[in-house]
């Protein structure tokens, strides 16, 4: 098991679909994620989330080329670490899948936190609202309004 180290946040699978789908908030999500890409925040991501997100991608007609740009796009990201799920942790997910009512996918993902010790997901997932060890924090809240002050002189 590996403790990645500086991680605050994990992101969730369904922040990278809205994304590569274009779904209604993907504008939002971009924005998060590009401050993970310049390293502006710090989190990881579950081997088994980008493997949803692939499934996801080829099920809504993603072709290879989409595909590998989204997974090379990974390697970019300076403040995302790939959390690499051992089988030690998939049997721990079964604890939580039967403590919190998760199913095998959010189970897996609230392991990786405990092993690295985050107590917030970014996500639009509520089933991680029944965990209560987990801060559930939805993208929106980590953009700041763009402001325009004026001083006088």
């Amino acid at each position: 098991m590996q403790r990645i180290k500086r991680a605050k946040y994990l992101v969730d699978a369904n922040i990278f679909l809205e994304v590569q789908l274009n779904q209604q908030k993907a504008d939002v999500c971009e924005r998060v994620l590009r401050k993970f890409c310049v390293g502006e925040l710090e989190g990881l991501i579950v081997d088994f989330a980008i493997d949803t997100i692939v499934i996801v991608m080829e099920n809504y007609g993603k072709g290879a080329d989409e595909i590998r740009t989204f997974l090379s796009s990974l390697m970019g990201y300076k403040g995302l670490s790939i959390y690499i799920s051992s089988l030690l942790d998939r049997i721990a997910a079964t604890d939580h899948m039967r403590k919190h009512g998760l199913d095998f996918d959010d189970a897996l993902t609230l392991q990786a936190m405990k092993e690295n010790q985050i107590e917030e997901i970014i996500s639009y997932d509520k089933d991680f609202d029944k965990v209560p060890s987990v801060r559930r924090i939805q993208p929106e809240s980590l953009i700041q309004p763009h402001q325009t002050t004026t001083r006088k002189q």
